[in-house]
């Protein structure tokens, strides 16, 4: 129906715009052509009344002859109503005439208004036409155009044109009147003809398109109708069969290989919306335990970072700790420094006391060989028996400092642990040498005390302790020897002090080594607990994006689910 629509349109449109301009080509031709009738009648009047003027100046006819011969060559004669004929000689239309005015509006000659004054005539629109008339045909002639009805019917108005020139003679106003509709009535019957045309070639072209359009329409309905079962998605149809090879044919064509192209394309989206169903469903799995195991990599990594955290502070304590061991590492060396210059005193003074013993040796063997003077040498003896009991007393006291650094070299050798066991040896050492001088210094108090009665008892009775002079010289000569052994074992004990300081101060250099070690060890910490707390926050991102990538892959599956219900639809 489109297709006839169409095709009736391009048909009448140029026919129809072909007969109006025919049409308007010829009225204004007829126009042109009557306007230029009524110019030359009025023209030839002119002309006429010219000839006739001759006459009347040659004294052949009177003016009233030549003019009444003007009215009866432009109308007719007279008739007894007072009104004239039309003259059939002029080509004016069938409702065209020439009439003459007067400069004040009167009918000279007219078919049925002679005499009649029309000065102030006006037509439908108001326009009084006479005296236009009159002052164009004054200004050299022209054409004017007003509405007036037509001759036998009064309620029909229709235009009109006249052409006035006023003849140099008479001073007539020659005029030349007629309708529009008399020059246009050729052009009114050429456009019955055209519209007659038209109506005959619509009727023709329509039947002829009709004919077109259903051999058309046929093979396009059977398209359209495979296309609808296309569109409702039954895709088991037969391929159409097609025979032409022309545009409709080729149509059909492409519509088969579109049908067969649909249905494969149907079935491989059909196959990879399952498939992608599957996979989204084994994504989202995998997605989901990921993020399970990002999550206890994240809570392993925060453990990590507390343990970090608790090593740092550990460290931390450790320097504090390592920082007071070190104050008393330096404690304990500058101690076994004492030690050490305490030892070399008790060196000397064992020394001098030894010689003191030897000397008491000496005397006791004159004791023995000069009773006569043994009150002297006892009083001496005395003396140096005082002299020695100081020294005991320093021996003593000495011994009790070196058992006490020892007892506390011991402590701090069971602090060191491992590195102070030799230390600790060497304490034990040590103690037992101050527990021995200070056992030693108790004897030799005993004897001195002992010396110093007897010295006593040798004042008052010096011939009655002669046997008693030779055991106390005995007894000196033990006092020397253990004196030796002193000697000995101080000299022993410095040398042990001497080790104890040297190790001291290697202990000092490796506890400064260790508190460096300590302070590395804590800085390496804090800089884990700083990495593990920033990967424990990358982990939780990281479980972050995995749950929106499981959130996209069920998404995916359940557009996946859509897609495949959608495929479904078509059957194939």
């Amino acid at each position: 129906m489109k297709l006839i629509t169409i095709s009736f349109l391009l048909l009448s449109i140029p026919l129809i715009i072909t007969g109006t301009l025919a049409y308007q080509k010829s009225k204004t031709s007829l126009d042109d052509l009557g306007e230029t009738n009524l110019k030359n009648s009025v023209e030839m009047t002119i002309l006429l009344i010219e000839a006739l003027n001759k006459e009347v100046e040659k004294g052949d006819l009177s003016l009233e002859e030549a003019q009444e011969n003007v009215k009866v060559s432009i109308l007719g004669e007279k008739n007894t109503d007072g009104t004239r004929p039309l003259n059939p000689n002029l080509e004016l239309g069938k409702n065209g005439y020439i009439f003459v005015l007067n400069q004040k509006g009167i009918d000279i000659a007219h078919p049925s208004l002679e005499g009649t004054d029309t000065w102030d005539s006006v037509d439908s629109n108001g326009v009084k036409f006479v005296q236009k008339i009159i002052d164009i045909g004054n200004n050299g002639g022209g054409f004017t155009f007003y509405e007036w009805p037509l001759p036998n019917t009064k309620d029909q108005i229709e235009p009109k044109v006249t052409y006035s020139k006023v003849d140099p003679y008479w001073g007539w106003v020659v005029s030349g009147s007629t309708y529009m509709m008399d020059f246009n009535q050729p052009a009114r019957e050429t456009l019955n003809l055209v519209l007659l045309v038209i109506g005959v070639s619509l009727f023709l072209g329509v039947f002829i398109i009709w004919l077109f359009a259903n051999n058309i329409s046929r093979p396009l309905n059977m398209v359209s109708g495979q296309m609808d079962h296309l569109a409702n998605g039954n895709l088991t149809l037969e391929p159409l069969p097609i025979k032409s090879k022309d545009e409709i044919g080729q149509l059909g064509h492409a519509m088969n290989q579109m049908q067969m192209g649909l249905k494969e394309m149907i079935q491989n989206v059909s196959n990879a919306s399952e498939t992608i169903t599957t996979q989204s469903e084994e994504f989202t799995q995998s997605a989901n335990e990921v993020r399970q195991g990002g999550e206890q990599i994240a809570t392993t990594m925060q453990e990590l970072s507390s343990g970090a955290e608790s090593q740092a502070m550990s460290a931390t304590a450790l320097i504090e700790m390592m920082e007071d061991f070190n104050v008393k590492i330096e404690v304990s060396n500058k101690f076994g420094e004492e030690i050490e210059r305490t030892s070399d005193s008790v060196l000397i003074m064992t020394g001098e006391g030894r010689v003191l013993m030897d000397q008491s040796v000496t005397q006791m063997e004159s004791i023995h060989q000069k009773v006569t003077i043994a009150v002297e040498n006892v009083q001496g003896l005395n003396s140096h028996t005082k002299e020695i009991s100081k020294l005991i007393q320093v021996i003593q006291e000495i011994a009790d400092q070196t058992n006490l650094l020892a007892l506390n070299a011991a402590i701090e050798a069971a602090r060191a642990g491992e590195q102070g066991k030799g230390f600790a040896v060497v304490a034990a050492e040590v103690k037992k040498l101050a527990e021995q001088v200070s056992d030693s210094v108790g004897g030799i108090t005993n004897i001195v005390d002992r010396i110093l009665l007897g010295s006593v008892d040798a004042v008052n009775s010096l011939q009655s302790s002669y046997d008693e002079v030779e055991n106390g010289t005995k007894h000196i000569k033990v006092t020397g020897q253990t004196f030796g052994a002193i000697n000995e074992s101080v000299i022993e004990m410095v040398g042990k002090t001497q080790n104890i300081s040297r190790n001291l101060r290697v202990l000092t250099d490796y506890s400064v080594e260790m508190n460096k070690s300590i302070e590395e060890v804590a800085a390496v910490a804090e800089e884990s607990a700083a990495g593990v707390e920033q990967t424990a926050a990358s982990t939780q991102q990281s479980s972050s994006s995995m749950e929106e990538i499981a959130l996209g892959a069920e998404e995916l599956a359940s557009l996946a689910t859509q897609l495949n219900e959608q495929v479904n639809k078509f059957k194939l």
